[in-house]
């Protein structure tokens, strides 16, 4: 972690920038894919969370998306994100399962041994709880390579839904469904 942080920190020495080319499960995992997200959207702010589940080469299996009601708390709803797509993996008993969240926050807080005065402590052990009963390694990505979930969390955030079940994916999110499943990669400065 601390390799992480000093690398996002410190420039190179000549002043040039380093690009990434980024895409949808880029560790190339074989299982269950999970990708989560949550979003704040307008003013004022509404919160709302999205997940997509599908296998290793990007067909989907279920989605979500859910806003959160009064609140606007980005934190809250990536969480929730994370425990809402755990819990629908279970109850698909999906068994082995990548997660990849683009909140490094989230990430940290839920690999993190000791929690126990955050505002979050309990969801975050409900998170624990759930990943303690499966195969399932939960993964840091960017923004770049979760945009299927970017969709479906300002989806939730948009309305007023407290939770969705999407069977088959919303219409307007094809074209990016089949950006990922092509392996479509992504410029990221």
């Amino acid at each position: 972690m601390v390799d992480i942080f000093t690398s996002s920190f410190s420039s190179n020495s000549d002043g040039t920038s380093v690009s990434r080319l980024i895409k949808w499960n880029n560790d190339n995992f074989s299982c269950v894919i999970l990708n989560v997200d949550g979003s704040c959207l307008g003013s004022p702010a509404r919160a709302g969370y999205g997940g997509i589940i599908r296998n290793d080469s990007g067909f989907y299996l279920s989605g979500f998306s859910s806003f959160i009601r009064e609140s606007f708390d980005i934190l809250l709803a990536e969480l929730y994100a994370i425990y809402q797509g755990l819990t629908l993996a279970k109850d698909l008993d999906i068994d082995e399962l990548v997660c990849y969240s683009d909140s490094l926050l989230c990430i940290n807080l839920i690999k993190s041994l000791i929690v126990k005065y955050h505002i979050y402590v309990v969801l975050i052990q409900d998170i624990k709880e759930l990943i303690s009963q499966s195969n399932i390694t939960l993964c840091h990505t960017f923004r770049d390579g979760n945009q299927c979930v970017d969709f479906l969390a300002k989806l939730g955030a948009s309305s007023d839904a407290d939770l969705i079940i999407h069977a088959s994916p919303p219409d307007d999110i094809f074209d990016l469904l089949k950006s990922d499943s092509f392996g479509t990669f992504f410029l990221r400065d």
